[in-house]
């Protein structure tokens, strides 16, 4: 095995190995991230009574106003609880006093749990913001919201909540639904004292990413904000500070600042939902910190091999600096609020660019955003999304069928003339340009392009890619049976077997091993498939066999994926299997099979064919 081969199989281990950091190396870490110095940490924004908003250009020796940072929690309280709601046919969002914010914002379509043994959860709603520190949609805890309790009422169509603090400023909020799953919030600051008040920094809490239960992905929940010109992600792979998944090697972030007065809209997400809030004006800035929340006991992880282990949400703030408010002068900042689901069609009818908030970005994006347009399509004449996922890949190989079957007969050919290549390799091993220009001649000479094995495979991944991000997250599959599977969007479990321990690469996360039928067919296929696929005549017998098995690592690695993923993959697979045996019985005799030694070229003489 050459040097060059050996480097290839080093470097594709490694990505493999690194796949699921994979959207950490897509989306660089943001710019304008940083981990927070413990000076900086421990600044209260009452030593800060700078008004500047912008921030300092790069490379300026001004220093930057102060803004909120360090830990997030709600102060003790010692009086009752109150209460309002609003609501409409999709949306019932709870008010509450303490805080004066959104405790709780349900999605009434969705029900909390689609898992097959937790049939009393399904006529629960989920819930945004559901096991956060702090209510969402309101001014936190801090200068701003004295001991953290509001006085709630009515006002007309919404509610407002409103304090009165003892430096004479007044503090209202008020919300308001309108249809569909956006809704209007006002924060309104007012001096109504005799002299200028400082209005120390605060933040704007949008909320806090949180697991839908207690079986979520912790890969796809998060942070996003969006400056205008591109969406950055905050998640776990940022807090870890890993490097290729190796995490202890650097020391982990507790606290994400970014943005530079520049923020057009902040979210919090998780698998299937998001809370996104659009500022009117925009803030000086964002801010996510980790909050790690309760983990299951160690009976709790006996009973369910899927919890996840170590759950956190990330709370979520936009920032503003300190001010100075004159007598009898208020600010007044408006928000639009959107809480729902990631699906595509509502989010495309903001003018802000929501649906970046669905990583469809790059040519991936592109891909993931025509697939799941297509899925639809199909699925408006199929009922069955299932049927729908079977029919759609049965459509894209049927598209790629003309350029996969050249591929196919080119491999062939070039392995029937491989006899020939290595008597020219062998005869002008010592001077290695001549060997080089002898064969590119005698590959003229037959008409072999090296490039035609390589070329569907270029054009076919990102597709392959724009699918495993379409599926991943596709809120059109949570809850959508399909055969034995009751919920597409997760691993098709049908039975948990006992006594096994943790195991990271799987997915597991508990104790026990679920059996998934899905991944178990894709290894099946995936393994028929290479028995039947011709390999490149020059690889070695040993990248031979670590392409035969290479299904096996990928089938482990993805064990604990959504059933519709592995769907995907399983019809991938027995669509490339009939089109290798359709293109097999259709070859004659004379058209270069693998075994066959094809005559030398006779001087004076052109071949046409192999």
């Amino acid at each position: 095995m050459d040097r060059k081969s050996i480097a290839l199989i080093v470097a594709c281990i490694a990505g493999m190995i690194g796949l699921k950091y994979v959207a950490d190396l897509i989306w660089p870490t943001p710019t304008g991230a940083r981990p927070v110095p413990a000076s900086v940490a421990g600044t209260t924004a009452s030593n800060a009574p700078s008004s500047r908003v912008n921030a300092p250009p790069a490379g300026s020796t001004q220093s930057a106003p102060a803004l909120p940072s360090g830990p997030v929690s709600m102060p003790a309280f010692s009086s009752a609880e109150e209460t309002l709601f609003l609501e409409n046919d999709l949306l019932r969002v709870t008010f509450t006093s303490r805080g004066g914010g959104a405790r709780l914002v349900e999605l009434k379509k969705h029900p909390a749990s689609v898992d097959c043994s937790d049939g009393s959860a399904k006529g629960v709603p989920s819930a945004l913001n559901r096991f956060a520190a702090l209510p969402a949609l309101t001014l936190g805890a801090g200068p701003l919201t004295g001991d953290g309790l509001f006085q709630l009422s009515r006002s007309g169509a919404g509610i407002r909540a409103e304090k009165v603090l003892t430096n004479g400023l007044r503090v209202s909020q008020e919300w308001f639904l309108s249809n569909g799953y956006f809704f209007q919030t006002v924060v309104t600051v007012e001096n109504r004292g005799a002299s200028p008040v400082p209005v120390p920094a605060h933040d704007y809490v949008v909320g806090a990413a949180t697991p839908m239960d207690r079986h979520d992905m912790a890969e796809v929940q998060g942070a996003y904000w969006f400056d205008g010109e591109k969406a950055e992600q905050i998640n776990r792979p940022w807090f870890a500070n890993a490097t290729l998944g190796c995490s202890t090697i650097s020391t982990p972030r507790t606290e994400f600042i970014g943005g530079a007065s520049n923020v057009v809209w902040a979210a919090v997400h998780n698998q299937f939902f998001s809370l996104i809030v659009q500022p009117e004006r925009s803030p000086a800035g964002v801010r996510v910190v980790d909050m790690p929340l309760p983990k299951p006991t160690p009976s709790e992880l006996a009973a369910d091999g899927r919890l996840n282990p170590d759950p956190h949400a990330y709370h979520t703030a936009l920032t503003y600096p300190a001010e100075i408010l004159g007598p009898g002068q208020s600010t007044t900042r408006r928000y639009t609020v959107y809480a729902g689901p990631k699906e595509y069609r509502q989010l495309k009818t903001s003018d802000k660019q929501l649906d970046l908030v669905m990583d469809f970005t790059g040519i991936t994006g592109f891909c993931a955003k025509a697939l799941l347009l297509l899925l639809n399509a199909v699925h408006s004449l199929i009922p069955s999304y299932g049927a729908s996922i079977v029919v759609l890949t049965i459509l894209i190989k049927l598209a790629f069928w003309p350029l996969t079957n050249a591929s196919t007969r080119s491999m062939k050919r070039m392995a029937a003339l491989q006899p020939q290549m290595n008597a020219i390799r062998e005869k002008y091993k010592n001077d290695p340009a001549k060997m080089n220009q002898k064969t590119m001649e005698f590959m003229k000479e037959h008409r072999l392009n090296p490039m035609a094995g390589c070329l569907p495979l270029l054009l076919t991944f990102p597709v392959f890619i724009g699918f495993f991000f379409m599926l991943r997250t596709a809120i059109e599959l949570r809850g959508e049976s399909f055969l034995w599977c009751c919920d597409l969007s997760r691993p098709d479990s049908v039975y948990v077997v006992p006594g096994l321990g943790f195991i990271p690469l799987l997915g597991i996360q508990g104790i026990g091993l679920p059996l998934n039928i899905m991944p178990l067919l894709y290894l099946a296929t995936a393994w028929w498939q290479s028995t039947l696929t011709p390999m490149s005549p020059q690889m070695d017998p040993v990248q031979q066999k670590m392409l035969k098995y290479m299904p096996v690592f990928f089938g482990v690695l993805f064990y604990n994926y959504s059933a519709g993923l592995t769907l995907y993959w399983t019809t991938q697979n027995l669509m490339t299997i009939l089109q290798t045996k359709i293109t097999k019985a259709n070859e004659g005799t004379g058209t270069g099979a693998a075994g066959t030694v094809v005559a030398p070229v006779q001087p004076g003489r052109r071949k046409g064919s192999a």
